[in-house]
């Protein structure tokens, strides 16, 4: 059997919840072997004592666990406000479960036992997935952070050059001169890091 394909984002933590040992060992053994960072949890408040969530990563969960249940958990998860995916292991096929989870923002789930390949492919999606989520993030706090540092007339003249208006138009909306106008929006721009019109319209739509 060829060796399994890296994750390729070893930085990022693969949270593993599942109250069988044997199952958590032979899990971290594999993602040790590949070179991805993972941690293992027997049960649901074990994992909300110690986690460290505040990095990326996914999390591999077992639905039917003794005390919090998986299920339960997600929703904990989700209340907490915290975008790790979570892929759920389970023995059960039963499809009222797997619908349950899906609804409730599950990113995936693995009926056990499941192949190595299956594991990495979900896995390495799922951590896409999260980093992706955490660039768009902070795209938008530093998109927040930008557009405070704005006066009231740069603020308006960014919002009317995001929605198409051109100079003079806006000197008319604003009831100021195109001198004016192109000196807020020279300065407006130069605050939001912006060097085209284009990007005013991305920092705008990431705002709306």
């Amino acid at each position: 059997m060829p060796e399994p394909e890296s994750l390729k984002d070893a930085l990022a933590t693969v949270h593993i919840i599942d109250d069988d040992a044997h199952l958590r060992a032979s899990l971290l053994n594999f993602f040790e072997s590949i070179g991805q960072q993972a941690a293992a949890f027997e049960s649901a408040i074990d994992f909300l004592e110690r986690a460290d969530l505040s990095q990326r990563g996914c999390i591999l969960l077992d639905i039917g666990m003794p005390g919090m249940t998986g299920l339960e958990l997600q929703a904990r998860l989700t209340e907490l406000g915290h975008p790790l995916p979570i892929i759920f292991m389970t023995g059960n096929t039963s499809v009222t479960t797997s619908v349950s989870a899906m609804k409730a923002g599950a990113f995936d789930y693995l009926l056990k036992p499941f192949s190595s390949e299956d594991l990495i492919k979900t896995t390495k999606l799922a951590l896409a997935r999260n980093a992706a989520l955490r660039e768009k993030h902070a795209s938008l706090v530093h998109a927040r952070d930008s557009i405070a540092i704005l006066t009231p007339r740069e603020t308006e003249v960014f919002e009317f050059v995001a929605k198409g208006l051109m100079n003079k138009q806006i000197a008319y909306e604003m009831g100021i001169s195109e001198i004016m106008v192109k000196l807020h929006r020279g300065r407006m721009m130069k605050k939001l890091d912006a060097r085209s019109v284009a990007d005013l319209v991305r920092i705008f739509d990431e705002l709306h």
